[in-house]
């Protein structure tokens, strides 16, 4: 199914710098983006793998040179980004710090944002039980690297045209997890395909499993009715043996209808298992020193699959610019993302190969001016990204409503969201942690269980009324985090983060009295029985 976004009379919402190169933490610049703005997604994000990529400079290939380091100060000076603590205000990462690479290390307690899970809760609620629940199943660093990815894809959905497509390239790390999160965001109906591009094994005589040689590519569509896919631009030989049976098929007396539709087609369209592209190392003339490299090639069938002449092709994890390349190579306007600023000088590099493609790149940005025709690369700081236009939209993939569970024994005789509203009446709408509560600027507090999680008072025990309102507590959202799966009571609790001076009231004593409060919540429990059983 192919079409095309401007043809069929639609607006054209791109907002962003044609050939721009963003360096900034992509979900700000993927927030910049219009609505329905982007035909083509391809991301090759971290993997979850909890390790560092690149550890110095003289890993780059060639060794990164004084007058590029130079360079990348100089650029970094521009932006007021002076040492690690600027950029880390700004958003990105500092050369100094990271090196050359990226840190694929996760922590639910120092890389994961309140604000991100909020959204998530308000507006998907299945995804953040399936971060919750990989918190148990797998562990807390998987978890937050889900969370991390799961506010971005939001975004990507949100900016993919109704007939926009999304490559998103992981491997066994976590793909089971990621294909859950892609399910519930793009919808199970939008799944298109799982990829699997194979390459040799290292061999190794050590070994006690069966070698790792492939990655997978999830493919999904934002509509199930209508998106781009060309069929013939993809076309590859039939093997030798195979020629040999269609052309046997042609000379014969009778000929298969099937037969006659291959034989004008050229070629066959590749299967899911791509086994004719080779890992980049094989390329030499594209090697950047980067281990997680992907071949231009890659790209380029991904894009001529998924894309027409003139389409945007976004990749904001876009370090060694093989989206790109390909991008320019295939005639598509393309914006990339990366949060690390010798992302540029890889980007100039590969830019001025002409085994490539040959452009020029600009150090001087070019502000908020839309899309040009020139065939310059530029970059842009992260004060300078695009400014979004069309209002803020409730776009939201397709729900599913799964039937109720039957349990025998219900896991508490009050609901989970009443259970909160009613402890936040005991204290006033206020955290029983530290004291938090929504004020308005005035210092009204706002009556909402929003900004609030349900934890346990005690830790849970054998007992079966361990989840019951008796033993539940309203607490903040840092505080739930921070204390993630600790066997602590809350009163204990409390003592440490007064010790921290993390309290938000006056004092310890102005926290809710917990006794006082076990003995409301058991006349709140008495009252839901009595009403269940309709005395």
């Amino acid at each position: 199914m192919t079409s095309d976004s401007r043809a069929n009379g639609s607006v054209d919402q791109f907002n962003a710098v044609n050939r721009g190169v963003y360096i900034a933490d992509n979900l700000p610049f993927l927030r910049g983006l219009n609505d329905e703005c982007i035909d083509l997604v391809n991301i090759d994000p971290p993997f979850a793998k909890n390790d560092t990529f690149i550890k110095s400079d003289e890993e780059l290939k060639p060794p990164l040179t004084d007058a590029e380091r130079l360079n990348e100060r100089r650029l970094l000076e521009s932006w007021k980004v002076y040492d690690a603590k600027t950029a880390d205000a700004k958003g990105i990462a500092h050369p100094d710090v990271v090196k050359a690479g990226f840190r694929d290390i996760w922590s639910w307690a120092n890389d994961i944002h309140e604000e991100w899970l909020n959204s998530i809760e308000d507006g998907y609620a299945g995804i953040a039980k399936l971060i919750d629940t990989t918190r148990h199943v797998h562990s807390d660093s998987v978890a937050a690297y889900l969370c991390y990815m799961a506010i971005r894809l939001i975004e990507l959905h949100r900016v993919l045209k109704p007939e926009g497509s999304l490559y998103l390239h992981c491997d066994h790390t976590a793909n089971g997890y990621l294909r859950q999160l892609l399910d519930s965001i793009f919808g199970i109906g939008n799944f298109r395909n799982e990829i699997v591009w194979a390459y040799p094994a290292s061999p190794s005589a050590a070994r006690r499993d069966f070698p790792r040689k492939h990655d997978t590519i999830y493919r999904y569509t934002k509509s199930s009715e209508a998106w781009t896919f060309n069929a013939d631009a993809v076309r590859v030989d039939y093997a030798e043996s195979s020629k040999n049976r269609v052309r046997y098929a042609a000379n014969a007396s009778t000929v298969m209808e099937g037969t006659e539709i291959k034989l004008r087609a050229g070629g066959k369209i590749p299967p899911s298992v791509w086994t004719d592209i080779q890992q980049t190392y094989r390329y030499r003339h594209e090697i950047t020193g980067y281990g997680t490299q992907k071949p231009v090639k890659l790209a380029e069938r991904i894009i001529q699959a998924s894309s027409n002449e003139g389409d945007v092709v976004l990749d904001c994890f876009a370090g060694c610019a093989y989206t790109a390349l390909a991008a320019e190579r295939l005639n598509r306007r393309w914006i990339a993302c990366d949060i690390n600023p010798r992302a540029w000088t890889v980007f100039k590099r590969q830019f001025s190969k002409p085994q490539l493609v040959r452009l020029k790149c600009h150090d001087a940005t070019t502000g908020q001016q839309v899309m040009g025709s020139e065939p310059v690369v530029t970059v842009h700081g992260p004060d300078e990204l695009p400014e979004r236009v069309t209002p803020i939209s409730d776009i939201q993939p397709e729900s599913f409503e799964l039937p109720k569970l039957r349990f025998k024994v219900p896991a508490s005789v009050i609901p989970e969201s009443d259970m909160l509203r009613e402890l936040l009446e005991i204290s006033g709408y206020q955290a029983w942690c530290c004291g938090f509560a929504n004020r308005k600027p005035n210092g009204e507090i706002i009556r909402t269980t929003r900004n609030f999680h349900l934890d346990h008072i005690d830790p849970k025990s054998k007992e079966g009324t361990s989840n019951d309102i008796v033993n539940r507590a309203p607490l903040c959202p840092y505080h739930n985090i921070k204390k993630g799966n600790e066997r602590i009571g809350l009163a204990e609790y409390r003592v440490k983060i007064a010790d921290a001076k993390e309290l938000m009231v006056d004092t310890f004593g102005d926290l809710q009295d917990l006794n006082e409060a076990r003995h409301k919540a058991n006349m709140i429990f008495a009252r839901e029985v009595a009403r269940r059983q309709g005395l």
